[in-house]
């Protein structure tokens, strides 16, 4: 879940530019905003917000390398491991290793939940309960 306090944000983004990391912000608290939304929407049994979800769960998967970029997991694991000091060379394969180790678990588990949330509800027995 993205900080509320973009100063946070921004700092974990910071190498792009300033208007490309506040878009990004203001796209995942949307996307959250709706997800919930659309939660609820589904407990109603919504046509609309069935379709938003899975819409969300598409957009997720085609933009999941944008939402778990190297760099920030590169960044926060040379802060963790340096402890405010600078990072020796030798720790630096360590720190990319593990940078896109946290890059393909964070984005399997995203791809895992939002394939199954689509295919629970793109199936014909599901969709007949939104009809």
């Amino acid at each position: 879940m993205p900080p509320l306090n973009f100063n946070n944000y921004y700092i974990r983004f910071y190498p792009a530019a300033q208007r490309l990391i506040f878009l990004r912000y203001i796209v995942s608290i949307g996307i959250r905003l709706a997800l919930f939304a659309c939660g609820i929407g589904i407990l109603l049994r919504r046509e609309i917000f069935r379709k938003a979800a899975v819409f969300i769960a598409v957009f997720t998967i085609v933009t999941v390398y944008w939402k778990h970029p190297v760099s920030v997991f590169k960044k926060i694991l040379t802060q963790q491991i340096g402890a405010g000091g600078a990072v020796a060379a030798s720790q630096m394969l360590r720190v990319n290793m593990l940078a896109w180790i946290c890059v393909i678990i964070s984005s399997a588990v995203d791809i895992i939940i939002v394939c199954a949330l689509a295919y629970l509800l793109t199936r014909p027995r599901r969709k007949e309960q939104f009809s």
